[in-house]
This record gives C-alpha cells, sequence and structure tokens, in this order.
C-alpha cells in the first residue's frame, strides 16, 4: 500500500482522501436517515428506508445519465469514422493527382 501512495500524484493523492471523507459522510448519513418513509410509485405504494430510497435515486441516475452518454459517444464515433473515410479518399486523390504530374 506504501508503494501505491508514493506513486500517486499529489492531485490524486488529494482526490482519494476527499472520497474517503465523502464516504464516511455518507455512512454517517445513512445511519442517521434510516427511517421507514411511505412512497408512491405511479401504481404502487411502499414503505422503504429513506437511504435506501435516495441509493436507488442516485442509481437510477447515474444509469440515466450514461445511457445519455452512451449515445453521444455512438454518434460521435460514427461521424468521425466518416470524416476518416473522406480523409482518407481525398489523400488517395491528391497521390493521384501528384502522380500524373
Amino acid at each position: 500500500m506504501s508503494e501505491y501512495w508514493r506513486a500517486l500524484t499529489l492531485w490524486n493523492k488529494v482526490k482519494f482522501i476527499i472520497s474517503i471523507i465523502i464516504g464516511i459522510l455518507g455512512v454517517v448519513f445513512a445511519t442517521l436517515n434510516w427511517n421507514d418513509e411511505e412512497v408512491h410509485l405511479l401504481f404502487l405504494q411502499t414503505t422503504m428506508p429513506l437511504t435506501l430510497l435516495i441509493l436507488i435515486s442516485v442509481i437510477v441516475g447515474y444509469a440515466l445519465a450514461y445511457l445519455f452518454n452512451f449515445q453521444n459517444s455512438r454518434k460521435k464515433e460514427k461521424e468521425l469514422h466518416h470524416l476518416q473515410e473522406q480523409n482518407q479518399k481525398l489523400v488517395d486523390k491528391l497521390k493521384h493527382l501528384e502522380e500524373k504530374a
């Protein structure tokens, strides 16, 4: 572990320490808010701990953000591939013109 710590940059050490502090605060928050709340979900009504409800909301939020980001990255990859094909055609055309000259 000490080798790992020495290999980290200062910025990575700061991020690591901050993530540990946030994790500890999250655990404290979870234990303080473990009381049950009534939740209305469209056609379903249930009772669940507030911490579990927040955790589910965060997971769903991350999943949706990942899906939207994945779609955008796929569009950009297709556009990049198309532009690379166009670039290669232009390079081939330029080589052909240089051979003629």
